[in-house]
């Protein structure tokens, strides 16, 4: 009897170690993942506000081509003028206007 008892605590002590051994790996996995969703997160709030900056200077730079078309300078002479493609700048000037800031979208969490 005391030799099954023996074995049981052995087993058990046995069992706590693997056990332990598990979640550290699992916490090590649990703290990369978070780590790398952060960065993700930090990542595209970064491309958000940069798209955001390209619309604005786009839309700013289709209004200055549309000043220079105005002033009866032709759309190839003001793509050599700024070395850009003519057909870029045909492209922006037939742009509307400044498009409206989107505000930023709030992150899904997962919980409500």
């Amino acid at each position: 009897m005391a030799r099954t008892v023996s074995r049981q605590a052995a087993a058990l002590t046995k069992a706590r170690e693997r056990r332990r051994a598990l979640d550290a790996a699992r916490d090590e996995h649990d703290r990369r993942v978070e780590q790398a969703t952060a960065e993700a997160l930090v990542a595209l709030e970064a491309r958000r506000e940069t798209e955001q900056g390209l619309q604005a200077a786009t839309a700013t730079l289709a209004e200055t081509l549309r000043a220079l078309l105005a002033e009866d300078v032709s759309a190839e002479r003001a793509a050599a003028l700024l070395e850009m493609d003519t057909a870029e700048v045909r492209r922006l000037t037939k742009m509307t206007e400044r498009p409206a800031a989107t505000p930023a979208r709030p992150v899904a969490t997962g919980s409500s």
